[in-house]
C-alpha cells in the first residue's frame, strides 16, 4: 500500500467560538502551502503608539445583490420522461472554461437502453456536443481536475464499480479510459462520491449492506500513472447512506470529509479522513435522524457547511436548512427557512466572495429557487425558473457565473437544461 500518499424565516445559532479543525501532523513541519493561518482572535494585543488611535468599528457595506433579471436558459438535450423523473445531473467546469455535464440519455422513449453520457460546452461558442461513456443507469458522479473530467459509476451490465477518465486528446467513447475497481456490489448499493485536491482524485463507494465505505485515490502528479488506483482505509460504518448530491470534499489541508448516515436508520453526519495517516480519525452526527443531508462544502476557514431537508410533519415536502460548523459541533451555525419547501434534494456551492448558494426545487416542485447567504449574514432567496426541476446540480464557471443543471418536463416532453447567471 502506497501510504502515506506519495504516488425568509430564519434562525441563527452561532454562539460558539470557532476552533481550528486541522492540527499540524506530528513531528513534521507543514509545507508552506499547507501552513495554517494564525487565529486572529488569539493574537496578542499590541500597544498602540501614543499618536495613534483606534478607528471605530463600522458595519460592513451591504452586499451587492443582483437585480431580478431573467436567467440565461439553454436546452441541452431531450430525455425520456421516465429517465428525467428518476435521474440526477452532475456539473463540473475546467480551468479552460469548458463545461462538463453528466446525465443519462436513452435510445428510445421506453429507455430500454440507458447511457452514461457527458454533454460538453467549450468556450469557443459552438453547440453542445455529447459523448457516451458507457451503457449504464443508476448512480454516478462527475468531477473535473484542471481540464480533465472524471466520472465514477456503477456498471450494472457487468456488476462492476468503475471510474472513467477522459484523455485530453480524442473524441467520443474512445476518449474515455475505464478502470474497474475492486468493489463487489452484488446486492443493493446506496451511492458514490468523488472529489479532488491539487494532486489526487478521490472516490468513495457506499453499499446498503453491512459493509464499510470504500475509499480510493488516483495520483495526478506529474509522472504518475493516473490509471492505477490506490486503495485507502475503509470507513467501518455498515449500510452507510451517501449524501444525495455532493458528499465528499477535500479541504486542501490534508483532510477529506464524507457525509453519510450512521447505519440504516441513524442520523446523518460527517467522517474525517487524515491523508497523511491513512485513517478515518473522527466522526460526528446530527441528533435528529429525520434530517436528510443533500450537499456539503468544506470551506477554507475550516467550516463544514451542509444543505439539508427537514421533515415537515404530514407534508410531502420538507423545508430548507443550512448548517455550518466543525467536527466538534456540526450545527454551530444553523439557519432554518421554514417557509422554503424542498421537494427533493438541494445543491450547495461556495462563491468566490464567500457566499453560500443553494439551488433546490420548491413549492411541490413547481419552481426552481436559489437561496444565497452573503458573508455579512444577509439572505437573498428568489425563483430562477418557473416549472418542475429534477436532478439539480451547481457549478461556477470561469466568468464567475453560477451554473445550474436540471431536468424539466412539460406534459410528455422532458429536457435537460442549464441556467447561467452572474451571481
Amino acid at each position: 500500500m502506497l501510504l502515506p500518499l506519495s504516488a425568509c424565516n430564519c434562525e441563527d445559532d452561532t454562539g460558539a467560538d470557532p476552533w481550528e479543525l486541522t492540527e499540524p501532523w506530528p513531528d513534521m513541519a507543514l509545507p508552506p502551502d499547507m501552513a495554517m493561518e494564525p487565529d486572529l482572535d488569539m493574537a496578542p494585543d499590541l500597544d498602540l503608539a501614543p499618536d495613534l488611535f483606534e478607528e471605530p468599528d463600522l458595519p460592513p457595506p451591504p452586499p451587492d445583490i443582483p437585480p431580478e433579471i431573467p436567467w440565461e436558459k439553454e436546452v441541452v438535450a431531450e430525455v425520456p420522461r421516465s429517465q428525467a423523473l428518476n435521474d440526477r445531473t452532475s456539473l463540473g467546469v475546467g480551468e479552460d472554461g469548458t463545461v462538463w455535464l453528466g446525465y443519462h440519455p436513452c435510445d428510445d422513449d421506453q429507455c430500454i437502453v440507458s447511457w452514461l453520457a457527458v454533454a460538453i460546452d467549450r468556450p469557443d461558442g459552438q453547440d453542445w456536443t455529447i459523448e457516451r461513456v458507457a451503457e449504464q443507469r443508476g448512480t454516478f458522479g462527475l468531477d473535473v481536475h484542471v481540464n480533465e473530467p472524471w466520472v465514477a459509476y456503477l456498471d450494472e451490465v457487468n456488476n462492476q464499480f468503475r471510474v472513467a477518465r477522459r484523455n485530453l486528446s480524442g473524441r467520443g467513447p474512445q476518449a474515455w479510459t475505464k478502470i474497474p475497481m475492486p468493489v463487489d456490489f452484488t446486492g443493493p448499493y446506496d451511492g458514490l462520491d468523488l472529489t479532488h485536491d491539487d494532486d489526487f482524485i478521490y472516490v468513495t463507494f457506499a453499499s446498503e449492506l453491512d459493509r464499510p465505505v470504500e475509499l480510493f485515490a488516483f495520483d495526478k502528479r506529474p509522472g504518475a500513472d493516473s490509471s492505477e488506483y490506490i486503495q485507502l482505509s475503509s470507513l467501518d460504518v455498515g449500510a452507510a447512506s451517501a449524501a444525495l448530491e455532493r458528499g465528499l470534499q477535500a479541504d486542501g489541508k490534508g483532510n477529506l470529509f464524507l457525509v453519510h448516515r450512521e447505519g440504516d436508520t441513524g442520523p446523518y453526519g460527517v467522517a474525517r479522513f487524515r491523508l497523511r495517516d491513512n485513517i478515518w480519525d473522527r466522526q460526528a452526527y446530527f441528533g435528529d435522524p429525520g434530517i436528510v443531508v443533500s450537499s456539503m462544502v468544506a470551506r477554507e476557514n475550516g467550516d463544514i457547511c451542509m444543505s439539508n431537508t427537514v421533515p415537515d410533519g404530514l407534508f410531502a415536502d420538507g423545508y430548507l436548512e443550512m448548517t455550518c460548523g466543525k467536527m466538534n459541533d456540526l450545527r454551530r451555525g444553523l439557519w432554518r427557512h421554514q417557509d422554503e419547501s424542498v421537494s427533493s434534494y438541494s445543491s450547495l456551492i461556495e462563491g468566490t466572495d464567500g457566499s453560500l448558494i443553494i439551488a433546490y426545487n420548491a413549492g411541490g416542485n413547481t419552481e426552481l429557487r436559489v437561496a444565497r447567504r452573503y458573508p455579512d449574514g444577509t439572505w437573498d432567496i428568489r425563483t430562477v425558473f418557473d416549472g418542475s426541476s429534477y436532478g439539480v446540480s451547481t457549478a461556477l464557471d470561469t466568468q464567475n457565473r453560477l451554473l445550474i443543471s436540471y431536468y424539466t418536463c412539460s406534459r410528455n416532453r422532458c429536457t435537460l437544461e442549464l441556467l447561467r447567471q452572474p451571481y
